[in-house]
């Protein structure tokens, strides 16, 4: 498959939500490297310019006379007419851009009709205000202390031309102004020690620095969680909702690849992908299983040893600056692909249903991550910035049992400004700054990050109870869905994911553990070994009986 072609297949599949635009284009095996960076901005321009590209094919009727699809006509339109470079040569059926060039007069001149209609000058115009670049996020680069140090990666940097700017000489508002696109400056950031920033739209996706693993790109909020959590050396740790893996990789990288980490998720899709990333950030002691939280039984002994909790479950993902699922949302109403709704609710009521239905599934997994007996310490976040979903659900935490309290706002990035909202949930001064909040303005991502720490011992017995209720819970409705399918004979296979969050969040956390056999899977480059594991013995985890592994494993549960 061709250039062009493989960038029409990708549309297919995001129509089909088969994938993200990242795992289609920078993931792809299938791609050159040095064409992978090409597709990933031919595949997000021609998103975000869908809208006008689409008019300019269908008035030209370029698609018709030429028997082609409409997303090969998009993404051949966009390089012929929106890029300096105009049609790909490299991997390109050269045959099909011939025949395209010379429809160029005709698609030119149904632009700039468009454009008079619009009353726009500039091509940049054509995209939805909704969709075009802020430019107000900056580059965040975290150090990979598993593979570098901060001080080595800061010295590469100046080596290659960048001046190191010191933040503790300057306001926080100066940020954008120091640091400002195509600049060559960068500075250590001053709240988290393994970071470093550098100006917006900075692309180091082929810097050897990267492509080795030494740096990961990843918005500063995004790496506070790790940093709240703070999980100690050769100790035990869980990541709830894992994939695609940046966090996990994180907690490794602050262990020294010293202790344990269990990395859940039920899709196995993403959690493939966190074991690929993960591994090439040469994390040692991470354990993927492919299951729901809920479903995990937290006193299962192979838990006993776990201290530490990362939470960042499904959220809106309203704090997302330029989310690229966006890009996708609007090119499927754009082209009105049939069947493959974005299945968002973004208006009135149905918004209103959804932030409740997903605050209801994040109080379910933090509950369910503080029936760990031993656990003493949760990060809870969100890449979200309604109330809702931030400080709502650590009030209903707070409010719903008294193991855990949050973690004082001393413990919690302290030197951040940007605290939680009081107002929104009835939290108190107190509390609400012990919450931190993250904008856009902030040049990062918005977001909200919680800590709880243990305040009393675990009632294990109470924990038992509610287990045993669970289970009784479960069969029951069990027995009845085979009843129900049994007779009327119409059983559509299993649920979706969407419907099994959607069940778990009305419990709050009251789903049976998984009582499946496991199967775990030790990821050694792209070949695969699977082996049952013991199903009674305990299982030691810790600095005196973890053994460290040399891939990240998988377990299927």
């Amino acid at each position: 498959m061709q250039f062009y072609e493989r960038a029409a297949d990708i549309l297919r599949r995001l129509e089909q939500r088969q994938g993200s635009i990242k795992t289609m284009t920078i993931g792809n095996q299938h791609l050159k490297p040095e064409e992978k960076r090409k597709m990933y901005a031919l595949i997000c321009e021609t998103l975000k310019n869908a809208s006008a590209l689409t008019t300019v094919v269908q008035r030209s009727g370029v698609a018709e006379a030429e028997g082609i699809g409409l997303r090969l006509a998009l993404v051949l339109v966009h390089d012929l007419l929106l890029t300096k470079a105009g049609l790909q040569r490299q991997g390109a059926n050269q045959s099909l851009n011939q025949r395209i060039r010379k429809h160029k007069a005709k698609l030119a001149a149904a632009l700039a009709a468009l454009k008079e209609e619009l009353g726009v000058q500039n091509n940049a115009d054509l995209v939805p205000a909704e969709l075009r670049d802020s430019g107000s996020t900056f580059r965040h680069v975290r150090v990979n202390l598993l593979a570098a140090t901060v001080d080595g990666v800061v010295k590469q940097f100046q080596d290659e031309g960048y001046e190191l700017v010191d933040s503790r000489q300057m306001e926080r508002s100066m940020a954008h102004k120091i640091l400002a696109p195509k600049s060559r400056k960068f500075m250590r950031d001053s709240d988290l020690h393994d970071l470093l920033v550098l100006p917006p739209g900075t692309d180091l996706h082929a810097h050897p620095l990267y492509v080795g693993g030494s740096i990961i790109l990843q918005d500063k909020a995004s790496c506070m969680p790790a940093h709240v959590v703070r999980p100690a050396a050769g100790s035990a740790a869980l990541d709830a909702c894992a994939a695609p893996g940046n966090k996990t990789s994180h907690m490794a990288s602050l262990m020294g690849n010293s202790g344990r980490i269990f990395a859940f998720d039920m899709d196995k899709r993403r959690l493939d992908t966190l074991v690929k990333l993960t591994n090439a950030a040469k994390c040692e002691i991470i354990t993927a299983k492919c299951t729901s939280f809920l479903d995990v039984n937290p006193l299962d002994p192979q838990y006993a040893c776990v201290e530490y909790a990362l939470l960042d479950p499904s959220c809106s993902g309203s704090g997302i600056v330029n989310r690229l699922d966006a890009l996708v949302d609007t090119y499927i109403a754009t082209v009105g692909s049939q069947g493959a709704g974005s299945g968002r609710d973004t208006a009135g009521g149905g918004q209103e249903a959804r932030l409740k239905s997903l605050a209801d599934f994040q109080v379910s997994i933090i509950l369910h991550a503080m029936r760990f007996p031993n656990v003493k310490r949760i990060s809870y976040s969100t890449c979200s910035i309604h109330a809702e979903e931030n400080e709502t659900v650590v009030a209903r935490i707070l409010q719903s049992q008294d193991e855990f309290g949050l973690a004082p706002a001393s413990d919690v990035i302290p030197t951040w400004p940007r605290r939680g909202l009081e107002t929104a949930a009835g939290l108190t001064k107190d509390q609400a700054a012990c919450l931190v909040r993250t904008l856009p303005e902030d040049g990062t991502n918005g977001f909200f990050v919680a800590g709880f720490v243990r305040q009393k011992p675990a009632d294990v017995e109470k924990t038992k109870q509610q287990l045993d209720a669970m289970l009784a819970t479960a069969a029951a409705s069990d027995a009845a869905n085979k009843a129900t399918k049994n007779n009327s004979n119409s059983s559509k296979g299993k649920k979706r994911r969407g419907d099994v969050v959607a069940t778990k969040a009305a419990a709050i956390g009251t789903q049976p553990p998984n009582k499946s056999t496991e199967h775990e899977t030790a990821a050694t480059g792209n070949r695969q070994q699977t082996a049952p594991l013991p199903s009674k013995k305990k299982r030691s985890c810790g600095p005196k009986g973890y053994r460290k592994r040399a891939k990240v494993s998988v377990t299927q549960q």
